[in-house]
């Protein structure tokens, strides 16, 4: 499963290091083998040139002194060559056609090349067991045919590749691994566009469809962005038929739910005693359905699915609690609470029905919850940075810290809670804090009991 999904980052770098490295490892070899072999050619060379002075001294000596001692002179001009180098040892011999040894070691006879038309000039053999370059050098002088064979230990040689193998293959080394470095950072640049391109879209909000740019990024990425593109585009006409779809079903719903309620109460004052209480129970019931309905619907709309086309607007917290005042005071005298408001201008960036709807559902949870002659405040202004706020206390029962979590889920209520709740209100708010990139928090009212709740929104503009 890996393979899967591994990266195009780690596939490149596969293609492409695999490659180039067996390219620089042949070619590392070769270069070797290269420098290994120029070594010995000049080596063999410089073998060859001691057998051409040792065949023009036997011209000297069989020209002008055929009375000497060939071997002798020839020996001592061996021993002169042998102190231009001291750590390799030579040995020379110079037979005739016979094969009969005119002067040097007689054991290098065997050695001796003479009886093929095209002898081999180099060969490696061994002398009395160890391992000798040999060089045979033909040559017509005055004493007729001969063959002069110079041999020489590979003490040099041996050093020589030695030091030929270090001089390449540290460099080498060097030269694969900042080449596979380079290939690395190479990739690793070319992929920067694509990884920005991934980042841009990883940190957007859910809400975000708008359309990615299209600059600065290469032409290979083009399609993919104008594909994304087109998918946002369809995304947001499928959100804008949805949010206009919920406007209209939450007006039509409205107005058969308002008919049935007048139709209700009318039917309220011509009933009798029997009939009065199950039209109050239906009345409960459809106010309850009523309730609900709108609490769907208000949570369907805030979703950030759902009003991700949602324009923001400046508002003014005030104005929101002001209002709140007026709507909500009939429904806490009912409800023998005393609703308080404390508001401060704080100016925010958000939608006004999203914040009217919160407001809404946080007044509504803190009226029904309250005791009688209970006390909701509500509150609103900036903190000491500036950072716009707003607040609902009420002296109810409270939460418990451990289910603070659980009562912001959709349709969960707390185990002994007061009938008629839908378990929407909470839920409502936290989507509407989210929308807005606000921070939400739950905790205990200013005496210790009951539940303040507190909605700080990001700094505006």
């Amino acid at each position: 499963m890996t393979g899967l999904h591994d990266s195009l980052r780690s596939r490149l770098l596969r293609r492409l290091w695999w490659p180039l490295l067996a390219v620089l490892v042949l070619s590392a070899v070769y270069e070797y083998d290269q420098a290994v072999t120029l070594a010995r050619d000049e080596q063999d060379l410089a073998l060859r040139r001691v057998a051409i002075a040792l065949a023009s001294r036997l011209d000297v000596d069989a020209d002008d002194a055929r009375n000497d001692d060939l071997g002798w002179h020839l020996g001592r001009t061996m021993a002169a060559m042998q102190r231009a180098d001291l750590t390799d040892r030579l040995m020379f011999m110079v037979c005739d056609s016979h094969r009969v040894v005119i002067g040097g070691d007689a054991t290098l006879l065997p050695l001796a090349d003479t009886g093929t038309a095209n002898p081999q000039p180099y060969a490696d053999r061994e002398v009395n067991g160890e391992p000798m370059r040999v060089v045979n050098f033909p040559h017509s002088s005055s004493l007729g045919q001969v063959t002069v064979v110079v041999a020489e230990t590979t003490h040099r040689r041996a050093l020589q590749a030695q030091r030929v193998l270090i001089n390449t293959v540290p460099p080498n080394l060097l030269l694969i691994a900042l080449a596979l470095l380079l290939v690395r950072t190479g990739v690793t640049r070319a992929m920067s566009p694509l990884n920005r391109l991934s980042e841009s879209v990883a940190q957007r909000a859910p809400e975000d469809l708008s359309s990615l740019p299209l600059e600065p990024l290469p032409k290979e990425l083009l399609p993919l962005v104008g594909s994304i593109n087109r998918l946002m585009t369809h995304v947001r006409t499928s959100v804008a038929s949805q949010q206009t779809f919920l406007s209209n079903a939450a007006h039509q719903l409205r107005t058969p739910l308002a008919g049935m309620q007048t139709q209700i109460e009318l039917a309220l004052r011509d009933a009798t005693d029997s009939q009065r209480q199950r039209l109050l129970k239906v009345q409960q019931a459809l106010q309850r359905m009523v309730h609900m309905t709108h609490q769907m619907l208000a949570l369907a709309r805030s979703s950030s699915q759902a009003a991700s086309t949602e324009d923001f607007e400046a508002i003014d917290l005030q104005s929101l609690l002001e209002e709140a005042a007026s709507t909500k005071l009939d429904q806490a005298l009912a409800a023998h609470v005393d609703l308080g408001f404390e508001a401060e201008s704080a100016r925010v960036q958000g939608s006004a029905w999203m914040l009217r709807e919160m407001l809404g559902n946080l007044i509504d949870n803190a009226i029904r919850h309250s005791p009688m002659e209970g006390l909701v405040t509500v509150r609103c202004g900036r903190d000491l940075i500036g950072r716009p706020w707003l607040s609902v206390e009420d002296d109810g029962p409270g939460i418990p810290a451990d289910e603070h979590d659980k009562v912001l889920e959709r349709f969960y209520q707390l185990p002994g809670a007061k009938p008629g709740g839908a378990g929407l209100g909470l839920a409502i708010v936290r989507e509407v804090v989210q929308r807005h990139g606000a921070a939400l928090t739950l905790g205990c009212g200013e005496k210790g009991q009951g539940l303040a709740v507190r909605v700080e929104f990001p700094q505006a503009g």
